[in-house]
């Protein structure tokens, strides 16, 4: 049995990887699309923020204290007069609008509490205005720092307008508290970001997707070519042929669940400038046991999808959802922390994936996690291949009109 079942398997992977749609669609889009994307994105992100970063444009509710008193001292915000702030706002005009109370400079000269004297709004729908924000909360924190020192050497409210407008006070501050975007933090972080997050969500469903239509292709599209009953035909055992058919499609899926990984790989090391997601030896071939039997579990049940089909269209309308249906568990996932992991989330299908995923990529290697979910992914691959199996027996069901 097991040496039909390799011969039907290397006769399907010559035929697969012979088509060109199969190797664009399976292997070169998961290994270029994501990192290009995320490429665009980040890129995008970036202009963005040096745009907002280049001049401030923010409205103040009154013109008679010291927090305006210090945005005139400074040439990248601009203080704009607007009549609706709210549609100021929305339509670009100014980033944030912020509310002063009249309290505020006598709060400072009383050593009251005055961190509650300012309250900056910004529009939630707009990129621009969110863009904004780190810059603003930069100046707000300066300005605090500023008052702090100042109120020492004032006695009233209008002394503090005039002093806190110097140039030569603010220059000295900005000089001591100077204004970083922490852009290597921020690409450390992010990375970290996307490993945690599209990691596991693109690794499954790609090994959903890559096996996806190979199994449309070696069972329902055989039966639209004709070519499945030359080759029963054969008097091959069917067990060895679906075998050998459940291998192939498993290796589809694998690769290109593995491209995607490797393509997000290059661009987060290429991103951050660093090297710091490689794995060790171990969790690279735990990541790559995890991914062949993630995609031996989503062949197996593809292929019994197929095998139930009677066309490649019928069977393309059954497996969409199951593609959408697998990334649902991912979502519930996204917070989770690696030390939260515990035996009940082992045991939930797709979730127990992403949570060893995690883990690789977290350094937190655990060989009994490692083992549970690979049990479970035997038994779900055994349920499905033993109704595959059934149904391929059945000529009512292969051949069904």
């Amino acid at each position: 049995m097991f040496k039909t079942a390799m011969v039907v398997f290397f006769k399907e992977m010559k035929d697969l990887l012979r088509d060109k749609k199969t190797f664009i669609m399976g292997l070169l889009i998961p290994l270029t699309l994501l990192p290009v994307m995320l490429f665009i994105i980040d890129y995008s992100m970036n202009s963005s923020q040096r745009r907002a970063d280049d001049e401030i444009r923010i409205a103040v509710s009154s013109k008679d204290n010291s927090f305006y008193r210090f945005c005139t001292a400074h040439d990248d915000i601009k203080v704009v007069d607007v009549d609706n702030t709210k549609a100021a706002m929305e339509s670009g005009i100014i980033s944030a609008y912020i509310k002063v109370s009249e309290n505020i400079d006598d709060d400072i000269v009383k050593d009251k509490d005055y961190t509650q004297d300012l309250d900056i709004q910004f529009n939630t729908s707009s990129i621009g205005s969110m863009m904004s924000t780190r810059k603003i909360a930069y100046y707000r924190d300066l300005y605090f720092i500023l008052a702090q020192s100042l109120k020492k050497h004032v006695s009233s409210a209008e002394e503090l307008r005039n002093m806190i407008s110097n140039a030569d006070i603010n220059g000295a501050v900005m000089k001591e508290y100077p204004y970083t975007d922490d852009d290597g933090a921020a690409n450390i972080d992010m990375s970290s970001m996307y490993f945690n997050m599209l990691v596991p969500m693109m690794l499954i469903l790609y090994c959903c997707v890559g096996s996806s239509s190979t199994a449309s292709d070696l069972s329902a599209g055989e039966k639209e070519r004709g070519t499945l009953e030359a080759l029963l035909s054969t008097g091959a055992d069917r067990t060895s042929i679906i075998v050998g058919k459940l291998l192939a499609t498993t290796a589809m899926g694998a690769m290109s669940g593995l491209c995607t990984v490797l393509g997000l790989s290059v661009y987060l090391i290429v991103s951050s400038g660093t090297s710091s997601f490689s794995l060790t030896f171990f969790e690279f071939l735990a990541l790559l046991i995890i991914t062949l039997f993630t995609s031996m579990f989503f062949a197996a049940v593809n292929l019994t999808i197929g095998v139930y089909s009677k066309s490649s269209k019928e069977a393309q309308t059954y497996l969409m959802p199951v593609s959408v249906i697998s990334l649902i568990p991912t979502y519930f996932t996204y917070t989770l922390d690696v030390g939260s992991i515990n035996i009940e989330y082992l045991c939930i299908p797709i979730v127990n994936i992403v949570c060893v995923i995690k883990e690789i990529f977290a350094g937190s290697l655990n060989p009994l996690h490692i083992g549970i979910v690979v049990g479970w992914l035997l038994l779900y691959v055994a349920a499905a291949f033993s109704l595959t199996s059934y149904m391929f027996k059945k000529e009512s069901v292969v051949f069904r009109n």
